[in-house]
């Protein structure tokens, strides 16, 4: 063989041993966030490498064999071709030669120019490995089984499949290119779904001083006169006092009853439940029992407040809409600007969600709304003009009713 023939040779094997020694460490390192992103848009190199992870041990033996082949055949090329030139001397002076541009050039280099631009590579590069992947099979089928026997005679656990929740938060905190990372609006759906297990039915009931309810003594034509007026489909139905919650009416039962007919016998069963109820539990109960209203209940028994599927959803996708929805959009604007950090809020704005908007801060306690915040600051109900102050921050209270604070003008 000729001395160019072999400097080819050489030069091939160093090529190969750097692109296996980089590819390898390239699709490790890749962001499999990006790669499903690329994958769904129909990227079919995103698609081939989230195939070939799920199985790394596959990967990383095609790499590994790539690179020794790589390795063995450019050493005893360039140690046949020093001897050849040399004698006896070559063998020492391939080492002297050899090894330091298998370090750089086959090693260091690709490593760290696959790492730096993993995430652009890897849905090109991956469909060398496949090529290889079938042209090493027998070798494969070996290295992979031997891997998967000492990972188990080591203790190494299954690999787990899904994103951590550190990986996604760290995402979160990127800012959104055209490429597609994590928007602001995907961000507060994201930060919703985080924390739907953590939600309480209490976060997010409609308090019964807000639900539209009927008599038990009621006629079917009263009670299609106050669907009518609220539009309203289900109507809870209380026995003596609105917090006797002892069912639920669903108004197109009563489409073809007698007006002058009671409602007793339309009424349907209520699901009861407490307060502290996690709302991904009530959830599937709601959707086990084929119903999608429960009746809340403190430790007493009396009712609180009602929670609809539409309530614990707007968890997550925010804007879905039922009947009680409707009434609270006739309601004032949440927070309304009136000068420069001079705001009037709608007393039953969530508290953290208010301070964050607003950049304030607020001494945070056993409540969710600013109205609970008042009332605990107060300890009672005040008065149109009642002023509080924290932290040269003042709230006054602009429009009350007596059981409630309504709206609260807060400047600094």
């Amino acid at each position: 063989m000729d001395i160019v023939t072999t400097l080819l040779i050489i030069a091939f094997c160093l090529l190969l041993e750097g692109f296996f020694s980089g590819s390898e460490i390239g699709v490790v390192s890749s962001d499999q966030i990006k790669l499903r992103h690329k994958a769904a848009k129909g990227s079919k190199g995103a698609k081939l490498a989230l195939q070939m992870l799920e199985k790394p041990e596959w990967l990383l033996s095609v790499t590994l064999v790539g690179t020794n082949i790589s390795v063995v055949t450019n050493t005893t090329m360039a140690t046949a071709l020093m001897i050849h030139l040399f004698g006896e001397n070559g063998s020492w002076l391939a080492v002297v030669v050899a090894a330091p541009l298998i370090w750089i050039f086959g090693e260091i280099v690709p490593k760290s120019v696959f790492q730096q631009r993993a995430d652009v590579l890897t849905p090109y590069v991956i469909f060398i490995l496949r090529f290889f992947s079938y042209l090493f099979y027998p070798i494969l089928l070996i290295f992979s089984f031997l891997t998967r026997v000492l990972t188990k005679i080591a203790g190494g656990g299954e690999r787990n499949p899904f994103t951590l929740r550190e990986e996604i938060v760290t995402m979160m905190q990127m800012p959104a290119t055209e490429e597609g990372d994590i928007r602001p609006a995907e961000q507060n759906m994201i930060r919703r779904m985080f924390n739907f297990s953590e939600t309480t039915v209490q976060d997010v009931m409609v308090p019964l001083i807000e639900v539209i309810a009927i008599e038990r003594e009621a006629s079917c034509g009263e009670a299609r006169a106050i669907s009518s007026e609220y539009a309203h489909v289900r109507l809870p139905v209380f026995e003596e006092r609105i917090d006797r919650i002892c069912g639920i009416l669903h108004t197109l039962d009563l489409l073809e009853a007698d007006p002058e007919t009671p409602i007793a016998e339309y009424i349907r069963p209520a699901v009861y439940v407490p307060a502290s109820k996690n709302i991904k539990e009530l959830m599937f109960e709601l959707r086990r029992k084929k119903t999608v209203v429960a009746v809340v209940v403190d430790e007493f028994g009396g009712s609180e407040g009602i929670i609809t599927i539409e309530d614990i959803m707007e968890e997550v996708v925010e804007d879905l809409e039922d009947e009680y929805d409707k009434q609270e959009h006739t309601d004032q604007v949440v927070i309304q600007r009136m000068g420069e950090r001079d705001y009037i809020v709608n007393a039953r704005a969530e508290m953290n969600e208010l301070c964050e908007t607003l950049g304030i801060e607020l001494r945070r306690g056993n409540y969710a709304t600013l109205a609970g915040y008042i009332l605990e600051k107060l300890h009672t109900v005040p008065t149109t003009g009642t002023v509080v102050s924290e932290n040269d921050i003042t709230l006054t209270v602009h429009r009350s009713s007596a059981q409630s604070v309504l709206e609260v003008r807060i400047h600094w």
